[in-house]
C-alpha cells in the first residue's frame, strides 16, 4: 500500500496510507480572479471519505510537496540520518555543511564540486562520474533516467540535478 507525505511550504501537513483524493481548489470572486486556493486530502474509501484541509489561502509562490512511498517503512525507519558524506566519506566534523536524506548525505564540498562540473564544466573530483543510465537511481529522490536528465555520483551514491540544486539552495541559505 502506498504511503503519502504532503507538505505545504516545508511544513508536514499529512502522512498516511488511506488517501482516496488530493484536491487543489479555488474560490472565485466577482472579478473572476481566484480569491482563495485550498488544498484538501480525502481519507478513507472512495465515495465515503473524510476531507482534511491541509492549506487555506495559498498564495503564488507557496510550495506543495506530495511524496509517495511504497510502504510505511520509509516513514517510520528508526535509523538515524547519516553523519558523513556518502560521496566523499568526510565526517560532519570535517565539513562545513551536510545535507542529509534518510539514508544518504552530501557535504557542501561535493555539492559545490558537482554543481561546478555540471554548470561550468569544471573537473569532477577523483572517482566521480556523470551518467544517464536508467539502471542508476538518485540516492535522494530515487528517480532515474529518462525521468531525470542524468546523475552525478561517487562511492556508490548518486544525485540528480534537481536534488543537487535543492542541496545547493540549502547550503547557500537561499
Amino acid at each position: 500500500m502506498a504511503v503519502f507525505e504532503i507538505s505545504v511550504n516545508g511544513q508536514l501537513r499529512f502522512a498516511g496510507e488511506e488517501v482516496s483524493a488530493i484536491t487543489l481548489a479555488t474560490d472565485h470572486g466577482g472579478s473572476g480572479a481566484a480569491e482563495r486556493v485550498c488544498l484538501h486530502v480525502g481519507i478513507g474509501e472512495a465515495g465515503d471519505y473524510e476531507v482534511q484541509y491541509l492549506g487555506r489561502d495559498l498564495r503564488p509562490g507557496d510550495e506543495i510537496s506530495i511524496k509517495v512511498f511504497a510502504s510505511d517503512k520509509d516513514l517510520t525507519d528508526p535509523s538515524p540520518a547519516p553523519d558523513l558524506c556518502s560521496f566523499c566519506g568526510n565526517e560532519k566534523y570535517e565539513i562545513a555543511g551536510l545535507v542529509a536524506g534518510t539514508k544518504v548525505a552530501i557535504c557542501n564540498g561535493c555539492i559545490q564540486a558537482f554543481h561546478g562540473a555540471i554548470t561550468e564544466g569544471a573537473a569532477l573530483p577523483l572517482g566521480a562520474w556523470i551518467r544517464d543510465r536508467s539502471d542508476i537511481r538518485c540516492s535522494f529522490c530515487h528517480r532515474s533516467p529518462p525521468e531525470i536528465p542524468g546523475l552525478v555520483g561517487r562511492n556508490g551514491s548518486a544525485i540528480c540535478p534537481e536534488c543537487l540544486h535543492a542541496s545547493m539552495d540549502l547550503i547557500s541559505g537561499a
